[in-house]
């Protein structure tokens, strides 16, 4: 068995961090008062209680509520993911994490059930008739959207909730929740911190995928929601040779390069004996264009070799850095960017990664490889069940339980489900340097600060304006999620060849 050989390497298997099950407190409510929205009245006042943490040590006091009903000797959990097939690293290595929280959870009633996927919608559908006829309690995965939809109405029949790690909202609900990084959050949350730093005017290039369709589809009401302005948007296609256009029209260039022209022109003309006309010459000969862009703050919602591709057309289309902050979101936590000046002192909002950190390294000392950023997703999908069981004398894994709003604390910090099956997490913000990423805004410790709701809801079915100025003519993003992670660095998904066999 597989837990038997995680216990022959526990002796160098540094013990998990655990996260603080608190509320805000010190610096963190401090930084965090001037994003809240203005304080309610008596009558709507919330009272929470901190975030569960998911995580135990050998001397914390266990404390249960009072339960009754007669306690199950045995909790199935079937743990459902592409095993094999061109996703088996991935799925491999959220796997190892699960083991992993079920090793740290020291519970014998939980027995994990892994099945493969093979990472198709025909492997799904086998998979999820062997974990109903094995009686599973709850489900975790699959891994796709196109896999969950296969799985959901056979699970939904039998009564077995899953959890699982889709990006695609659509797919939530009716018994699916996702535990996975929403990119709709991570653009909320560096929004809000530009605009406490009094960033006013926005404008954001789009990548024409599902990602950049799931941005913009909150973007403008996000904006708005801070009282300012969305003031310029651009689409561009994956085609890494043809981003030139669309930063051209968001930078303005074509009109304020004419602008410098006309202006060269009327200040050549008034001869070599103006000394006036001759000094401003001077100051604008190195330029190409003339004036200002007319917003302060630019988003780019993307990563890899596509956003070195676009950060340098920035500055070459005349956008002053100087005076135009850069922001993105989670795509950007990648070393790359040390390497782009253009991006140097950009912002960009993604889980708190401390606790991760840790846990990578541990994973690299008990699996002797390293795994892609998303393997915490697979350790706290565990730890969530572990926390549940031990909990309740007779789990039930209710829509209640499940959605419970104090919320969770993991690995990637604080987050909760809601009733849709989305997930809402607590975000830190970064600064980009030349060598780290440097933390300017932690994220918040509960999901309500000084008795305020932390976060708005926007309503799943926003619809974005079309606007002819914005450039928002045409299709929709085309591109699938599943498909885009072909352009995310290779690096970050390579995992041993020699996958841990689960059946050991």
């Amino acid at each position: 068995m597989l837990l038997k050989k995680l216990a022959k390497v526990a002796s160098i298997v540094a013990p998990l961090l655990l996260l603080a099950a608190c509320g805000p407190e010190g610096g963190d409510g401090d930084t965090l008062v001037r994003d809240a929205p203005p304080a309610p009245g008596d009558e709507d006042i919330i009272q929470r209680a901190p975030p569960t943490s998911l995580l135990i040590t050998d001397d914390e006091e266990e404390t249960f509520e009072v339960d009754n009903r007669p306690a199950r000797l045995k909790i199935n959990i079937g743990v459902m993911l592409p095993l094999s097939g061109d996703t088996a690293e991935v799925g491999q290595a959220l796997m190892n994490a699960a083991t992993l929280a079920l090793f740290d959870a020291k519970d014998k009633r939980l027995q994990m059930i892994p099945v493969d996927t093979r990472g198709t919608p025909d492997g799904t559908i086998r998979a999820i008739n062997e974990l109903v006829d094995l009686e599973v309690d709850i489900i975790i995965g699959p891994l796709f959207s196109e896999n969950i939809k296969a799985a959901q109405p056979i699970a939904k029949e039998a009564g077995i909730k899953m959890i699982g790690f889709s990006t695609d909202h659509d797919v939530a609900g009716d018994g699916v929740y996702l535990l996975s990084f929403r990119p709709e959050e991570q653009v909320g949350r560096v929004i809000k911190y530009a605009s406490s730093q009094r960033y006013e005017k926005f404008a954001a290039l789009i990548p024409d995928t599902l990602y950049g369709g799931r941005v913009m589809s909150v973007l403008e009401p996000l904006v708005a929601s801070q009282f300012n302005d969305l003031v310029a948007l651009e689409i561009y296609p994956s085609d890494g040779t043809l981003l030139d256009d669309p930063v051209k029209r968001i930078a303005n260039y074509d009109y304020r390069r004419q602008e410098f022209r006309e202006e060269m022109r009327f200040l050549r003309s008034l001869g070599r004996n103006d000394d006036m006309g001759q000094e401003f010459i001077n100051e604008i000969r190195n330029m190409e264009a003339l004036g200002d862009v007319n917003f302060d703050a630019i988003l780019l919602p993307e990563g890899g070799s596509m956003l070195s591709s676009l950060a340098p057309l920035l500055s070459y289309y005349e956008i002053d850095l100087t005076k135009v902050k850069v922001l993105g979101t989670g795509l950007w936590h990648d070393p790359m960017l040390f390497n782009e000046p253009q991006l140097q002192g950009g912002w960009f909002a993604a889980p708190e990664d401390d606790l991760a950190i840790e846990f990578i390294a541990r994973y690299e000392q008990a699996f002797g490889r390293t795994p892609p950023r998303l393997v915490t997703l697979g350790y706290d999908a565990m730890a969530l069940v572990a926390n549940i069981v031990r909990t309740q004398r007779a789990p039930t894994f209710s829509n209640r339980i499940m959605t419970n709003p104090d919320g969770f604390a993991g690995l990637d910090g604080i987050f909760r489900f809601h009733r849709s099956g989305l997930v809402e997490r607590g975000l830190a913000v970064y600064e980009v340097t030349t060598d780290a990423f440097v933390k300017i805004d932690p994220a918040p410790k509960s999901f309500v600060e000084n008795e305020r709701p932390l976060y708005v809801e926007i309503p799943i079915d926003f619809k974005p304006k079309y606007d002819p100025v914005f450039g928002l003519e045409g299709d929709a993003p085309t591109l699938s999620i599943e498909e885009d992670l072909d352009n995310l660095p290779k690096r970050n998904l390579e995992l041993s060849i020699n996958p841990v066999d689960p059946q050991q």
